[in-house]
């Protein structure tokens, strides 16, 4: 009977850790999780000890305190308090494991025969049934599979059971500590290497020394080969607070793991071990923008429903550029944010919320070509602002209003990547070249230049440089890469090194037009981290956002090149002919100036670029949704 007991409460602690650990992954920290496991080890010594008199060499108590102090240093200087995991889900974990490895350990020792491996059958059947049944009857909350059945899936669960299954076995062998100290051992190894090859900081070797030390506590003290570690019979009052505390320990750990998981929205810190993971954007709900009730989706069509488009206004200029911009783009962008330097309350009340108000530096003075003061050159405060209050996008589309966007070719493009021109862009396959447009595509002279890489920083570029006009901003003193340095030199090592082996290992920067680049939702807070550094100076639009992409894109992922040839409707018609692609492109005039010199919207120009969109996609051969006049 009480065997019985045991192996039903060891399923209900399986199916709970199994939870936990799981949503754990999506959310927590990675530092989190390996500080969970001294945590455990530290909550598997304390349960045998108190529950079942067990008695441990001091030296075991010591390394597990010496560990968890090593990680906990590690985890404070590499993530952000504001964004680290709290205690709460750390503490569930430990809870869940320990629980779980002493429960094991404890039917090993009352089970010595082969009829453990059918205990061990029983828990694991048991435990699948109860996740199953949980989860449809949603008491514990579901979420969407993060892929298909690819090899990395396979691996990654097959691993995930060997962990298990390996864990298992050496409790089985050996006891609940034994797999504690093993779990600790490979966990510090792999820390160690990981934290000493990118942070060569202070704190990742003082809290590397301190995870040794343990390592080597425990090794020593296994080197001695104790007989075994004292037990004296298990009462019935101890059982009946093992059962108390496992159900006080159940309820807590779902109460925090499920208020966590719906009320905390963690991010990838700039500075945390995450670089370039999924922020996790299931868990939340996008801001609709003002736009969203004016959106009338053409058909079925839904590629960019959860993507925000973020058009920019560097003078506030709105008027008929924005109400035909929204026109037209609305059909295909449900998600569409208006930033600029003034409210259009010009327009009247019913037009007073169209633009997200982002005055920082718009001032203009182009008197002094020596310190040309355009309005847009801080327009990237913008890009900060919008990504800042609308998190839980996939992605991030950010042009300004004249950049004419060709709606069917970037339905093609990978909304899990970076989009920009970049000397290290990898076109999109285009149908329009014909059969062989894969190689096609690959064709440079059927692309627009690529952005400039600068020249060596360390040389100072300020003293050849012959005014704005003349020479591009590499050298301008007040907004050139003298200023981008400063904030440049603050962003961390790692970050830094990626880039440079882009540049055969040279120290540079990233110059060009930043009026079409794409940021994917999982890379957005790390980006908006880095850009943030280039913020506090006055480094200059097209420095500080292509470089800032070039920082943020983790080692080996493509960036996806994005074609932004300048004008309008007809000259995308002349480039096609050319044999070119035109993915999006900028300055594109939704008006012209008249005779007397009064600039003036062209409602033809809607109409224009709608017909321009379908010829494109019937290019490509791509299914496009025809323009349907809304019904009145």
């Amino acid at each position: 009977m009480r065997s019985m007991l045991i192996v039903t409460v060891t399923s209900a602690v399986y199916a709970l850790r199994t939870f936990v650990d799981s949503r754990s992954r999506e959310s927590a920290d990675t530092a989190t999780l390996y500080l969970n496991i001294p945590l455990t080890n530290l909550c598997i010594l304390l349960i045998l000890r108190t529950f079942l008199n067990r008695t441990f060499p001091a030296s075991f108590w010591h390394a597990a305190v010496i560990q968890f102090s090593g990680l906990f240093i590690l985890r404070d200087g590499l993530i952000d308090h504001i964004h680290a995991s709290p205690w709460s889900l750390l503490l569930a974990l430990a809870l869940c494991n320990s629980t779980f490895f002493s429960l094991i350990d404890m039917l090993n020792r009352l089970h010595q025969s082969r009829s453990i491996y059918l205990i061990n059958a029983i828990i694991f059947a048991s435990s699948c049934i109860i996740v199953l049944a949980l989860s449809a009857f949603q008491i514990f909350p579901t979420h969407e599979c993060l892929g298909g059945l690819t090899p990395a899936n396979v691996f990654s669960v097959a691993v995930e059971a060997g962990k298990d299954i390996t864990a298992i076995y050496i409790v089985h062998r050996y006891d609940a500590v034994m797999q504690g100290i093993s779990t600790s051992l490979a966990s510090t190894l792999l820390i160690t290497c990981f934290a000493l090859r990118f942070y060569q900081a202070s704190f990742a070797l003082l809290g590397c020394l301190l995870m040794i030390i343990a390592c080597v506590i425990y090794l020593h003290h296994l080197w001695q080969a104790p007989e075994g570690w004292c037990e004296t019979p298990i009462r019935k009052t101890r059982l009946a607070i093992v059962g108390l505390a496992f159900v006080f320990s159940l309820a807590y750990s779902y109460t925090i793991s499920a208020y966590w998981i719906a009320g905390f929205s963690p991010v990838a810190s700039w500075n945390g071990y995450r670089l370039g993971d999924i922020e996790n954007t299931q868990l939340c709900t996008p801001k609709q923008s003002p736009s969203h009730s004016f959106s009338q989706p053409q058909g079925n069509y839904s590629h960019f429903d959860n993507i925000l488009l973020i058009v920019f206004f560097s003078h506030a200029r709105y008027n008929a550029n924005l109400d035909y911009h929204k026109e037209v783009y609305s059909s295909y962008f449900p998600n569409i944010l208006y930033i600029g330097p003034a409210s259009r309350e010009d327009a009247g009340f019913a037009h007073s919320y169209d633009v997200y108000v982002d005055s920082y530096q718009s001032d203009e003075d182009l008197s002094d070509p020596w310190n040309y003061k355009m309005a847009g050159r801080m327009a990237h405060h913008m890009l900060y602002t919008a990504l800042q209050d609308n998190e839980c996008f996939d992605g991030y589309l950010w042009a300004p209003f004249d950049t004419l966007l060709n709606v069917p070719r970037l339905q093609q493009f990978n909304q899990s990547l970076f989009w920009y021109h970049s000397p290290w862009g990898h076109p999109v396959p285009n149908p329009a070249f014909g059969e062989t447009y894969h190689e096609a595509t690959l064709n440079a002279s059927r692309h627009a230049p690529v952005a400039n890489i600068s020249p060596d920083p360390s040389v100072n570029l300020t003293e050849s440089w012959r005014g704005w006009g003349l020479d591009w901003w590499w050298g301008d003193p007040h907004v050139g890469v003298s200023e981008c340095m400063e904030a440049f030199n603050k962003v961390p090592l790692h970050l830094r090194e990626s880039l440079a082996a882009l540049t055969d290992g040279e120290t540079r920067l990233i110059g060009g037009s930043a009026d079409t680049m794409y940021i994917p939702g999982r890379h957005r807070k790390l980006f908006m981290e880095v850009l943030g550094l280039f913020l506090e100076t006055n480094c200059f639009l097209e420095i500080a956002t292509p470089t800032t992409l070039h920082l943020v894109v983790p080692p080996g992922e493509t960036i996806q090149f994005v074609d932004h040839p300048p004008f309008n409707a007809s000259f995308v018609r002349q480039k096609w002919a050319e044999g070119f692609e035109v993915d999006t492109f900028h300055t594109f005039h939704w008006g012209e100036r008249g005779s007397d010199g009064v600039w003036r919207g062209g409602y033809h120009h809607v109409n224009d670029v709608r017909t321009l969109l379908q010829e494109s996609a019937n290019r490509q051969g791509v299914p496009f949704p025809p323009f349907l006049e809304p019904s009145s």
